[in-house]
């Protein structure tokens, strides 16, 4: 099973952003490594929501490119988007086409039971399946 490892704190920062962000939808890119179908998150990045919207998210297209430039020198790639949803916690129609796009983890975040929940999520060979959340 596919595993995505980030600290308590990072969790905590992406779930402050998402709060923030409400109503919007927030979305923050997750950067580090691989190892096997293991992603361990090195730096998180919060994003702009340019779509303003509640219920879609889409992030500056330059800035997207100057952080993967940034992330190459690092030695890091994108690990996983995360992003919150006025919906429960698993990925829409949109979501899906564009994990078609960009295949890494999706953390989907809602809080429409009053208190945040998270899944994550890699879709491949259009099969979706669970990413366990390994938080440390």
């Amino acid at each position: 099973m596919r595993s995505l490892h980030l600290s308590s704190q990072e969790v905590q920062s992406l779930l402050n952003h998402a709060e923030e962000e409400l109503p919007k939808e927030s979305v923050s890119l997750l950067f580090g490594y691989e190892k096997g179908e293991e992603y361990h998150v090195q730096r998180v990045f919060h994003m702009a929501n340019t779509l303003n919207s509640t219920t879609r998210f889409q992030v500056d297209p330059e800035q997207l490119y100057s952080l993967l430039v940034e992330a190459e020198e690092h030695d890091e790639v994108l690990v996983a988007i995360f992003h919150s949803h006025p919906a429960p916690p698993q990925p829409s129609t949109s979501d899906l086409a564009n994990m078609r796009l960009n295949p890494v983890v999706w953390v989907v975040a809602s809080k429409v039971t009053g208190s945040w929940l998270y899944k994550g999520y890699f879709l491949q060979d259009d099969e979706l399946s669970e990413v366990e959340l390994v938080i440390i």
